[in-house]
């Protein structure tokens, strides 16, 4: 989730719930003041009724108003009183009951005392609170729509200078000589931050150079008396005066001198690779390049009498390096073949913009977790060094490839695809 996603959810969080409680106090208050103004309604018909009272005295022992809303009758209660209570009474006009507040007071008029009932509707004054209570949560949804939006707004405003120069972090190259600089934003805590991020990356880039050159100079300083090395232990292997002890010494020394010079082209390969050194890039027709491969490992193939099978109708097409996906297919297609049995199998199908490689193998399932791992060899064989699946892997995670082993049917499967193809469980 976005940053600024999750503040304005937050902000509506927090808005919903103040204006929620805010809308409750309303209520109550607006029925507190309807509550008083039917009381001062009911004690000013209550004033007026004493006054008259005073001035007239009723002849009869019962009296009731047309609109059935005071009643009077005589009573033997002297004593003095006022009650309000709620009730239901039925309205000619409604024809219904409805509810209506009740005032009962005592009154005396010479000698006698009378009770009097007032009735007030409720009805209006319920459709009245309802009226404003609506028209309040209608505003109140505008005015939370209206700060969803105004809060969204001027996040963007004051999140802009951020995107900026997150768009050139996005689009800076370790490998560019080119120095990055931020726009300043006049927001002291992005001026800070990209003040900050030109400084690391300046750091950085040097200490790419600095480790690029110094791996560089170090293999070809390594491989040029690795070279004098081979050479000079050929020339004694060659030596007619050797007897087996000392040819089989000196053919081992001459073995590990060269073992020694592939891990460090390859070591040499996995830098490269690792400080994106190879950016060209090209559409490559991924099955006909295994296809001329195989031609040229036939012998091989032959020689360990392996049968191939090949199922590559389905044509596959990556976006790579001409030099790395050659090298990545070279890879795959020596592991299948250097770990492979006599008489063994290998298979390479495609289908779906993927390759699978399959081989039998002497060796039951493989750890996934350290397959690609360097120096991680599937067995004691001398000829492997463990780097040729861990430089296949490096290949892959630069063109967004995934690179995946299974065992299954006694064959040991390495795929590559696209991720974008890969099918996500939702």
């Amino acid at each position: 989730m976005k940053l600024q996603t999750k503040i304005n959810i937050r902000f509506l969080a927090v808005t919903f719930l103040v204006f929620s409680f805010a809308g409750v106090l309303f209520y109550f208050a607006l029925d507190k003041v309807v509550d008083q103004n039917i009381r001062e309604m009911l004690e000013s018909r209550k004033a007026y009724i004493i006054l008259n009272f005073q001035q007239n005295t009723p002849t009869s022992e019962s009296i009731e108003s047309p609109d059935h809303s005071i009643f009077i009758k005589r009573t033997e209660k002297t004593e003095q009183y006022t009650i309000f209570s709620d009730t239901m009474a039925y309205d000619q006009e409604e024809k219904e009951l409805i509810p209506f507040r009740k005032m009962t007071f005592s009154v005396r008029s010479g000698s006698q005392h009378y009770e009097v009932i007032l009735l007030q509707s409720l009805l209006e004054s319920e459709d009245l609170q309802m009226i404003i209570v609506s028209f309040m949560a209608v505003l109140f949804g505008i005015v939370l729509q209206a700060l969803f939006f105004l809060n969204r707004w001027l996040s963007n405003k004051a999140w802009n200078p951020f995107f900026r120069s997150l768009s050139v972090l996005n689009n800076w190259k370790i490998g560019e000589s080119q120095a990055v600089s931020f726009d300043r934003t006049g927001i002291s805590e992005f001026d800070q931050l990209n003040s900050t991020l030109e400084n690391m990356m300046q750091k950085i880039q040097a200490d790419f150079i600095n480790l690029k050159e110094f791996t560089e100079n170090a293999s070809h300083e390594i491989q040029t008396p690795l070279a004098i090395i081979k050479s000079k232990l050929e020339m004694v292997l060659q030596d007619k005066t050797l007897n087996d002890l000392q040819y089989q010494r000196i053919r081992a020394a001459f073995e590990s001198a060269n073992r020694l010079s592939k891990i460090n082209e390859a070591l040499l390969l996995l830098s490269k690779i690792e400080n994106r050194q190879f950016v060209d890039s090209s559409e490559i027709d991924v099955c006909q390049l295994i296809r001329s491969r195989l031609e040229y490992l036939e012998e091989l193939f032959a020689l360990k009498q392996i049968e191939v099978t090949v199922h590559l109708e389905t044509q596959v097409v990556f976006s790579m390096n001409p030099l790395l996906v050659d090298i990545l297919v070279n890879n795959l297609l020596s592991n299948a073949l250097r770990h492979n049995i006599e008489k063994g199998k290998i298979i390479i199908s495609s289908e779906n913009q993927e390759i699978t490689i399959s081989n039998t193998s002497e060796q039951p399932e493989m750890d996934v977790s350290r397959l690609f791992r360097r120096f991680s060899k599937q067995a004691t064989s001398s000829e492997s060094n463990g780097l040729g699946l861990a430089i296949a892997q490096e290949i892959c995670s630069n063109y967004n490839i995934e690179l995946s082993y299974r065992y299954s049917n006694g064959m040991h499967c390495i795929t590559i695809r696209q991720k974008s193809q890969i099918p996500t469980n939702s």
